[in-house]
């Protein structure tokens, strides 16, 4: 692809697909290789770039729980390593009345599970509140070789809001 007359910044690389989620891991341009998104335009620059990208083909499933009782309604947040700098990482479903849910479309990385009551009306993908949660989540890792549906071990405690 080629982008004219962009003016001088930084930019955000993001790649869409109707049937598959993707995460640009990392971009070499002029030789350097750089992890991550982010591409730094100069005034006047011709660049190349090389995009390389992981895809998400790990379905997460778990379970919410208050206490020892599954807990419906909940929001259960898959939250990458490095949320502000690759929100399309970002997963999230609703807990079933079983309290299971499914995070669908998961690409590889480090992540944490949180759980959280009454947080749909609330702006949780803001840094300082989503701090909070990821605190008392579960860690969890994708790794690059893995796919398919892979369960929780443990419930993810419902944090309240």
């Amino acid at each position: 692809m080629t982008f004219g007359d962009l003016p001088a910044g930084k930019y955000a690389i993001l790649v869409s697909s109707a049937t598959k989620a993707y995460s640009v891991v990392r971009t070499s341009s002029q030789g350097v290789e750089t992890s991550g998104h982010e591409l730094n335009v100069t005034s006047g620059a011709s660049l190349d770039a090389t995009v390389f990208l992981a895809g998400g083909v790990v379905t997460l499933e778990g379970f919410a729980k208050r206490g020892d009782k599954p807990m419906a309604g909940a929001m259960v947040i898959l939250v990458p390593k490095d949320p502000e700098s690759h929100q399309e990482m970002l997963r999230r479903d609703q807990s079933d009345l079983d309290g299971s849910f499914v995070l669908r479309g998961v690409i590889p990385g480090t992540y944490t599970v949180v759980a959280v009551e009454d947080a749909w009306g609330f702006s949780w993908l803001q840094p300082s509140v989503l701090s909070r949660y990821v605190q008392h989540g579960q860690k969890v890792t994708i790794g690059e070789l893995m796919e398919g549906p892979m369960h929780l071990p443990d419930r993810v405690e419902v944090q309240t809001r």
